[in-house]
C-alpha cells in the first residue's frame, strides 16, 4: 500500500518512465491549429487577426472532436438511449462550435477549454457527492477495472480541475498566440497525465479502498 503523500507522488512521477507511447493522431488537432493561424494571417491580413484565430481553432477543435466522436457516443449509450445519446453528442459536439462560429475573439477559444473541464469535473464531481460511478464505469467499462471505479472518479474530480485551473492560469500568464502552442501540446500532456494517475490508482491498494 501507498499511503504516505510521498510515496504517492514518487509512484505517480515513476510511472512516467513506463507509459507507452502515445497515439500520433494526438497530435492533429494541434498541427491544424499551428498551420492554420498563421496561414490565415497572412490571407486575411493583420486587421483580421482575431478572425483567423478562432477559423483555425474552429478547424483544430472540429478535428478534435471527430477523432474523440465514435468513443463519447460509445460512453454515452452506457448511461443514455440511442436517442437521447445522438441528441447529446450531436449537442456536445456541434454547439461549442456553432458558438465559435459566431464570434471573432480569440478569448472564447480560451475560455472554451475551460468550459470542457468544469463540465466533465462537474459530471465526476456529482457522482462523488451522489456516491456514484456511472461516468467513470463509462470510461473504464472492463470489469478488471470496476474495483478502482470509486477512486478513479475522485481521480477524475482532480484532474479536470486542476487542468481548469492550467488552463486559466496560462490564459492569464501567456499571449493568445503563446497560448495556441500550450493548446497544441494539451492532448498529449493530458493523455500522459491521465495514463499515470490511473495506474497510481489501481496500485494505491489491491482493494481500491479510498485514500
Amino acid at each position: 500500500m501507498h499511503r504516505h503523500p510521498f510515496d504517492l507522488v514518487r509512484l505517480f512521477l515513476s510511472l512516467f518512465q513506463d507509459l507507452p507511447p502515445v497515439s500520433r493522431a494526438l497530435f492533429l488537432p494541434g498541427a491544424v491549429l499551428l498551420l492554420g493561424y498563421p496561414a490565415l494571417s497572412v490571407v486575411l491580413g493583420p486587421e483580421h487577426d482575431g478572425q483567423a484565430f478562432v477559423t483555425a481553432f474552429i478547424a483544430a477543435l472540429a478535428v478534435r472532436v471527430g477523432l474523440g466522436f465514435e468513443g463519447m457516443v460509445r460512453r454515452m449509450l452506457t448511461r443514455y438511449s440511442p436517442t437521447r445519446t445522438v441528441l447529446f453528442a450531436l449537442a456536445f459536439a456541434g454547439l461549442p462550435i456553432l458558438v465559435l462560429a459566431a464570434v471573432d475573439d480569440p478569448v472564447w477559444c480560451q475560455r472554451m477549454q475551460s468550459v470542457f473541464y468544469v463540465a466533465i469535473g462537474t459530471l465526476f464531481l456529482v457522482d462523488v457527492v451522489q456516491g456514484k460511478i456511472a461516468t467513470a464505469a463509462s470510461f473504464w467499462p472492463d470489469a478488471e477495472m470496476r474495483g478502482h471505479l470509486p477512486n478513479l472518479t475522485r481521480m477524475m474530480v482532480v484532474y479536470n480541475f486542476a487542468f481548469l485551473l492550467l488552463n486559466e492560469t496560462m490564459i492569464r500568464a501567456v499571449e493568445v498566440s503563446h497560448w495556441l502552442l500550450f493548446w497544441a501540446v494539451l492532448p498529449v500532456i493530458g493523455q500522459m497525465v491521465l495514463r499515470a494517475m490511473v495506474l497510481t490508482v489501481i496500485n494505491l491498494d489491491d482493494d481500491a479502498r479510498p485514500v
